[in-house]
Order: structure tokens, then C-alpha cells, then sequence
């Protein structure tokens, strides 16, 4: 699809782009107004930039603003591993220099120095608070800082963020039921503190669990998690994924009934991987090497094989799209690595089709408890 805005043209197309609804568009009414202002009153700034990676953009999904600003060899920050393939998927399909951009996870060091920040405002008030932190330490007196959201998104909470950590901010207009947050950096300011782990207990089994900002449920335990917990199958030494992890506490509830146990967990989320890395490092310090940490989206790329168990809680929602692809995806790339014979427990809100995805991809599937919210399903490998 066509994104025309004040830059220029683009072509963009959400990802993975095959299991997209065509209705659907890789930008937003947000991204068109931030790059409308930013050409609008910082054209002679935006003009005197001659190095590379002195535009830092937060948290663009699928490169709408990568690709506007892609001549000034931006960097893009981001939490969602797929964001990142999206973004590079855009690139390369408007024949932009991909390599020109500087891909940073959410987890590393910022050692930048930025005249702009762009920013889409994330959805949780957390990694927002994060973000800014990081956002101090890259910008100088004269960096334009600005943020954008949806007119419920821009709260007085994120305005009083950004007056808090980084400097003296104002908001736009509403255009096209977005706004804008305009920041400034104050070098006088001492912001509050900030601990950007959190972390409480849980029992049956008895875990402390840390967080990373922009995980899930990362205030308490799901109920959808511990439903699951408490149906888990036996496991002796097997290899199991902790497929879309999270927190990593399916994982660990294996570890904690099966200590010789091999856990891979895999998350697109680079926060939720380092939360599960950090989960199993604190709880389970002597099967730590038994276990793997990646980043990816599902299970490409993943080099695994015959996996005896994959334990999986689908997410049915991208960004703010509701969809049933992810589960699709993951469903096709557990039977990928599966041994024959080998097992994909899955939970679900009882709404959604996942009985019926489980049947085309591997033959069938048994339901292994229910509640008023949730079931969990079981399929084998060799059902088809």
C-alpha cells in the first residue's frame, strides 16, 4: 500500500506480509503527523545533518518513519524483533539502503548523540518511563524531541514523564485524532530515580520472577499462565520450548518439577528474553546451562530439531490489530521441530479457533482441561 506524506512516497506492507489482512496498513495517522511537523518547522535542521546516526526513532512497527528519514542513516529502537524484520522489510522494498540504518534491541546501551528523537509513544506507561531514561543520555540543549499517540495515549501521565526525566514538554494539536508531545531536554533537571526491574513471588512452585518493562503481565502473574501451570505433562529429561515465553515462567514451572530438563525459550521480544534469562539464572542457578535464550519471530531461524514438548500461550493481537496469524505461525513452526511423536500444549481464551488451526495443521488435537476463560489442547506430531 501507498504511504504518501510530507516527505514523499513509500511503499509499506505490515509483516510477515502473507499472513496480513490487506486492509490493514503498516502506518498510522500518527506517523503521518510526525512527519508532517517535523518537515514543517525543522526543515533547516533535518537539512544540516551530516552524519550518520544523529536520528534516533522509537518504536516504529513496521518503518513508516525509518523510511521517511532513511537519508539520514537513522537508528531504530525497538523492543519487537519482528518490528525490526518489518522495518527491514520496507527497506529493502523501496530500495532504501537497509544497512544505512542501525538496528538497536530495547536491552542494549544507547551510546548515541541525537539532534532528532521521533518517537510512537508505547503502549505501556513502563517502558515509556524506560525509554526517556535512555532518551536523557543521547540528546543535548538543542535536540528536537518529539512523540506521538492516539488522543487517548497522549495521558497527563506521559506528559508529566517527560517533564519528569527528560525536560519542559507541550502538546500539539489534534490532527486526525493523534497528537503530538513536544519535548525539550534540561540539563539542570535531576530526575527521579528509576529501577527499571521489577519483581514479586509466586508459590506452587515457589519462584521469584523480575521484569523488564515492556514484558507481559509483568505486574502479576497471568491467570491464563497459571491455569496452565497446573496442567503441565510430565517431563523427565526432555527438550521443551517455552514458545512466545514471556517472563519465562512456564519454563521454569518445568524446570522446577523436571531439574534434568532442557528448556529453550524463545520470545520476539527482546525484554521478555532477558527477563527469562534472569528468571532462570535466579531460580534455577545449576540447570542455567541446560537452558537457551532467543530472540526470534516463532521459531525461524531457530536452529533446534526434535524437540519433544513445546508449551505455548499464543497472542492473538499485533500491535493494535487483533489476529489469529501469530498462533498460526507458531503452531507451523512447533511441528517443524517436533520429533515424531512429540507434543504442542497450547492454552487459549475459549473464544478463539485454535481447536480448529490445530486440526488442519497436524490432524487433531484432545482437550486437556477448561475453565470459564481458557483450554488447554494438546496435539501430537503424528495426529496427521
Amino acid at each position: 500500500m501507498d504511504f504518501t506524506h510530507a516527505r514523499g512516497a513509500h511503499k509499506l506492507v505490515r509483516y510477515p506480509e502473507e499472513h496480513q489482512h490487506k486492509s490493514l496498513q503498516a502506518w498510522d495517522a500518527v506517523d503521518e503527523y510526525i512527519i508532517s511537523y517535523v518537515q514543517n518547522n525543522h526543515a533547516p535542521l533535518l537539512e544540516s545533518i551530516t552524519q550518520a546516526q544523529r536520528v534516533g526513532i522509537f518504536n516504529d512497527d513496521f518503518g513508516a518513519l525509518t523510511c521517511a528519514f532513511n537519508q539520514f542513516n537513522p537508528v531504530h529502537i525497538s523492543d519487537s524483533h519482528v518490528s525490526q524484520l518489518g522495518c527491514r522489510n520496507n527497506l529493502f522494498k523501496n530500495e532504501l539502503d537497509v544497512d544505512s540504518v542501525e538496528f538497536v534491541a530495547s536491552t542494549d546501551q544507547l551510546h548515541f548523540q541525537f539532534d532528532v528523537v521521533l518517537m510512537q509513544l508505547p503502549k505501556n506507561l513502563a517502558l515509556l518511563e524506560y525509554q526517556l531514561h535512555q532518551i536523557r543520555q543521547c540528546v543535548h540543549s538543542d535536540t528536537i524531541i518529539i512523540a506521538g499517540g492516539k488522543l487517548t495515549a497522549v495521558t497527563k501521565n506521559v506528559q508529566q514523564l517527560f517533564n519528569q526525566i527528560v525536560g519542559p514538554c507541550h502538546t500539539s494539536l489534534a490532527v486526525k485524532k493523534a497528537r503530538l508531545v513536544i519535548g525539550s531536554y534540561d540539563a539542570e533537571l535531576t530526575p527521579p530515580e528509576h529501577n527499571e526491574w521489577n519483581s514479586w513471588e509466586i508459590t506452587k512452585p515457589d519462584l521469584t520472577l523480575s521484569h523488564l518493562p515492556n514484558v507481559f503481565s509483568r505486574l502479576h502473574l497471568d491467570i491464563g499462565a497459571r491455569f496452565l501451570m497446573q496442567h503441565l505433562p510430565p517431563v523427565g529429561g526432555e527438550h521443551v520450548v517455552d514458545l512466545g515465553c514471556g517472563n519465562g515462567v512456564i519454563g521454569c514451572s518445568v524446570l522446577a518439577e523436571a531439574p534434568n530438563a532442557r528448556i529453550t525459550f524463545v520470545d520476539e521480544s527482546y525484554m521478555a528474553v532477558a527477563s527469562a534469562k534472569r528468571n532462570v539464572q535466579d531460580n534455577f542457578p545449576e540447570q542455567f546451562s541446560q537452558c537457551d535464550f532467543v530472540v526470534a519471530n516463532g521459531l525461524k531461524n531457530v536452529d533446534i530439531s526434535h524437540v519433544d514438548l513445546v508449551l505455548c500461550n499464543p497472542p492473538f493481537h499485533q500491535q493494535h490489530a487483533v489476529t489469529d496469524h501469530i498462533a498460526w505461525q507458531m503452531f507451523k513452526d512447533a511441528k517443524f521441530v517436533l520429533r515424531h511423536g512429540g507434543e504442542l500444549r497450547i492454552i487459549g481464551n475459549r473464544h478463539l479457533p485454535y481447536g480448529n488451526m490445530l486440526q488442519k495443521r497436524f490432524g487433531g488435537f484432545s482437550v486437556i482441561a477448561t475453565n470459564a476463560k481458557f483450554s488447554i489442547l494438546s496435539t501430537y506430531k503424528n495426529a496427521k
